[in-house]
């Protein structure tokens, strides 16, 4: 894992002077003119102002000027421009990404309410979501956005209209069917930016091999394999198409590993796995989060990797996965791999495989 690093530099008393007055508010001229009274001042703006840009900790582009609703994340989205240089210069641009984009998520319980929640909060303008049941009563104890009322009631229909409680101007389009073959979704995740595999029949791992495959075919970024069961959350794992690890060999590298037989929990359970809302909505909003880094260009934490979270030590287990040696998913036209290109930025620990049923 990254360790935490604290830097310290040493300052002249210009330098010390001049932190303060970089503002956003004064030119470079100004702030040349502002500590012209101390000797060391002939070079200290530029070369301070070097350090600050070196160190990613100057502001870039334009400040947040959008609606009132995002205006936080506005802010967050200034700093992620002054940080990830690839991104556009206006923080408007990026909310206009979240706008424009169209996620399908298949599976809106135990951890696709949250992940369907958060992406709507965030601004997401088009949601498809893909789901054959009804709410339930034991459904309220964790999952977010359906209420007593609506117990009968299809997910998808209850959904639909806590969402547009939620937001302005959302897009929602529900499908109620079973998915248990590429042709269930094929209609769906043409033309989308991003699909999501929350759902857990005909098992999540069944599932998960459908969303990949129909994902794969299509170029398409797709997570999956996210899941919480026994003592484990699992937040899946981020596809994208010639550029990560391809989620076959993902499972081909973890279904033997540690003593494990196609992904499944080292701790046994039964058909209703225990679950409770702490849990479902740490695997669902770290999914969440990992969706909107996809959809706004920013470095993924889910790829090539699996990940496991011990949910009573809070300890994580990770464990990163190499492409197979013939994968031609994971080969570029240049004959490398996504790993030899573009390797993640995130370490890892020896780990097993993912999860049990999203529930």
């Amino acid at each position: 894992m990254s360790d935490l690093r604290v830097k310290e530099f040493q300052a002249t008393d210009a330098v010390i002077a001049l932190i303060p007055l970089i503002d956003g508010t004064r030119s470079i001229a100004e702030l040349r003119t502002a500590v012209a009274e101390f000797p060391d001042s002939a070079n200290a703006v530029d070369a301070c102002l070097d350090v600050l840009r070196d160190e990613r900790l100057l502001s870039r582009g334009e400040r947040w000027a959008g609606d009132a609703r995002h205006s936080r994340q506005g802010l967050l989205f200034e700093e992620m421009i002054a940080t990830f240089p690839q991104l556009p210069a206006s923080p408007r641009a990026l909310q206009d990404r979240l706008g424009d984009a169209r996620v399908v998520i298949v599976g809106i319980g135990g951890v696709g309410s949250w992940v369907l929640q958060s992406l709507a909060m965030a601004g997401v303008g088009r949601l498809d979501i893909v789901d054959p049941d009804v709410v339930e009563l034991s459904n309220l104890n964790r999952q977010p956005l359906y209420s007593t009322v609506q117990v009968g009631t299809a997910k998808i229909d209850a959904a639909r209209d806590r969402l547009g409680d939620i937001t302005d101007g959302i897009v929602v389009s529900g499908h109620r069917r079973s998915v248990e073959s590429t042709s269930h979704l094929a209609d769906l995740v043409d033309g989308a930016d991003l699909v999501i595999s929350c759902g857990d029949e005909p098992d999540p791992f069944a599932l998960s091999d459908i969303v990949a495959e129909c994902a794969q075919v299509s170029g398409i970024p797709h997570i999956v394999g996210g899941a919480y069961g026994g003592n484990l959350g699992s937040p899946g794992v981020t596809v994208v198409p010639g550029k990560t690890v391809c989620w076959s060999c993902i499972r081909d590298a973890t279904r033997d590993d540690h003593r494990r037989l196609s992904m499944t929990t080292l701790k046994g359970r039964s058909d209703a796995g225990g679950s409770i809302a702490p849990v479902s909505g740490l695997v669902g909003n770290l999914t969440a989060w990992e969706a909107l880094r996809v959809l706004l260009g920013l470095p993924l934490g889910l790829a090539d990797h699996v990940r496991e979270l011990d949910i009573m030590s809070l300890d994580w287990r990770i464990r990163r996965v190499e492409p197979a040696v013939d994968c031609a998913r994971c080969i570029h036209a240049d004959g490398q791999t996504a790993l030899s290109r573009e390797p993640s930025s995130s370490a890892s620990e020896s780990a097993s495989g993912s999860g049990s049923a999203p529930g």
